[in-house]
């Protein structure tokens, strides 16, 4: 979960080698930032035929310390991934570079960044249009946290 992160609306474009379905994972570099937060950046979704690895880049470009953790997967606040076509949604399975908000908060220093890679169960082959944050992407009442959100993703192959 990110402090000084707000769910936000982005549409994401990005560009593939190749042809979803094969039996190779297709790699999409998005390299797009939350618009309310530009230290927040999809760098990139990888769609293999059992999973989804998102990841996350996490800047501070402030002269304040900032503070990030994330959910482990029993969570209900985890991460989601969500197909907006089929409206399958899946949990995250885990996550790496960042610790789990029941053990404490990672702090990023001025000038430092953190990444964070998901892991998802796999989504059909077909998935274009995701959805991808904590917590459903919906705020939770009586929370001081702000739960992060990218509301659309558009995943397009290079012509």
């Amino acid at each position: 979960m990110f402090t000084k992160v707000c769910a936000a609306l982005a549409v994401l474009v990005a560009s593939t080698l190749g042809v979803a379905g094969t039996a190779h994972a297709q790699s999409y570099k998005l390299n797009q930032a939350l618009p309310e937060d530009r230290d927040t950046i999809l760098q990139e979704i990888t769609i293999a035929a059992d999973r989804v690895t998102a990841t996350i880049l996490l800047r501070n470009t402030s002269k304040e310390t900032i503070e990030a953790c994330a959910h482990a997967s029993a969570r209900p606040e985890s991460f989601s991934i969500k197909d907006l076509d089929t409206g399958k949604v899946v949990k995250q399975l885990g996550s790496t570079g960042l610790k789990a908000c029941d053990q404490g908060m990672d702090t990023i220093k001025p000038g430092a960044r953190k990444t964070l890679k998901i892991e998802f169960p796999g989504l059909p082959a077909t998935a274009r249009r995701l959805q991808l944050g904590e917590n459903n992407c919906q705020p939770k009442p009586d929370d001081d946290m702000e739960y992060w959100c990218f509301a659309e993703i558009v995943l397009t192959n290079k012509k």
